[in-house]
């Protein structure tokens, strides 16, 4: 017992002394549910509607079912916005027949629209009905008397729609929600991965000594990030190429776009993971710390990558967001493979991710340079 109670102080004394792994220990889990309950409870998602010409009746009772309805003339301007993301359909009306143009690359929001929809028509439908029947009743009311037969007559009116057509700007039908969700995951993935090897082969360097005698060399911090980047480079665009190859061609991910492209911006994402983790290996004094540190700067960066919707999230959230690298990675990702853009389209992603690798690339070297001159 006496051996077991001095193992168990031992293990407390060591955490006594480490303030920082006490900090990240508590701070961590309580930041990671904090994250989850405001993401979780961000409410219901209303879709953006494009309405082009519709009837009074259809407008009222999409308004009803807290749809953001937009009224436009010119279908060509509708169309546009639903190309640049700012609305989620365009509704037309023509002999009948309603048409719902949808974005279709995100399955979750193409439900809500043809659900939200639908009610809206089965809703404008009956408010039709009765006010023709009230209508009519009040201008024959005074001839009921006289004409008994009218009580008998069936009043057949014409619905407002008499069928639905969903159409795709972006995908089909048979895209479910894990193929939106897919891109996402490869950058996650890929990110998560890469930092954990680095940061950690890294921190076991240095623990091994290895580190401290490459330090004592003539070598150049900057020479010696960039030799860590090189050689994990080189291994990080070969891991893209194989997990981009299996996803697509194995998995069956759906890719609308240039699979070199798709490979860049997930080499990219690996290098600003590497780097990152350059500059948590310099800070971190144990395998142990790296995970910590994972914890604080990768996590919440996944929770606001793309697979919660952000549409709801409070503004601040929003913002957050776009601190973060791997936003921009998993967009591009989700650009090219799911709606086919190029590097026009992508090129601005592909240029913050690179200035991440820039910004860490240069913290990692004060790091190191700072260990070489103590």
């Amino acid at each position: 017992m006496r051996n077991i109670l001095a193992l168990a102080r031992r293990i407390l004394q060591q955490f006594a002394h480490d303030k920082r792994t006490i900090v990240m220990f508590i701070v961590g889990p309580v930041l990671i549910l904090w994250l989850f309950s405001v993401l979780l409870n961000a409410g219901t998602y209303h879709p953006s509607l494009a309405l082009v010409n519709l009837p009074r009746e259809l407008r009222e009772a999409l308004v009803d079912e807290d749809a953001v309805c937009v009224e436009y003339s010119d279908s060509a301007v509708a169309l546009e916005l639903l190309r640049d993301g700012k609305v989620d359909a365009v509704l037309t009306l023509k002999n009948g027949v309603l048409t719902i143009q949808v974005e279709g690359s995100d399955p979750s929001k193409t439900g809500s629209v043809v659900s939200t929809v639908s009610a809206a028509v089965k809703a404008a439908g009956a408010a039709q009905r009765e006010q023709i029947q009230a209508d009519i009743e009040k201008k024959l009311s005074d001839l009921k008397d006289k004409l008994p037969f009218l009580d008998d007559i069936v009043i057949d009116v014409q619905p407002l729609v008499s069928d639905i057509d969903v159409t795709y700007l972006h995908g089909n039908d048979n895209w479910g929600t894990f193929d939106f969700f897919g891109p996402v995951f490869i950058g996650i993935f890929i990110f998560i991965f890469v930092f954990i090897t680095s940061g950690m082969s890294l921190v076991t360097e240095r623990t091994g000594g290895t580190m401290e005698r490459l330090l004592v060399t003539p070598i150049k911090p900057a020479q010696l990030v960039s030799g860590f980047c090189l050689g994990f480079g080189v291994v990080t665009i070969i891991q893209a190429t194989i997990v981009l190859a299996a996803c697509v061609f194995l998995i069956g991910f759906p890719n609308e776009g240039s699979l070199a492209l798709v490979v860049l911006v997930a080499f990219s994402m690996a290098l600003v993971s590497l780097t990152l983790g350059l500059v948590v290996s310099a800070v971190a004094k144990t395998p142990f710390q790296v995970i910590q540190f994972m914890l604080l700067l990768v996590i919440p960066q996944v929770l606001l990558s793309g697979i919660f919707d952000l549409g709801n999230a409070p503004m601040w959230m929003q913002v957050l967001s776009k601190c973060f690298p791997i936003s921009y990675g998993a967009e591009a990702l989700r650009d090219i493979m799911l709606r086919g853009a190029g590097l026009a389209e992508t090129g601005l992603n592909i240029a913050v991710l690179w200035g991440f690798i820039v910004v860490f690339f240069a913290l990692a070297t004060i790091s190191f340079h700072r260990r070489k001159t103590r």
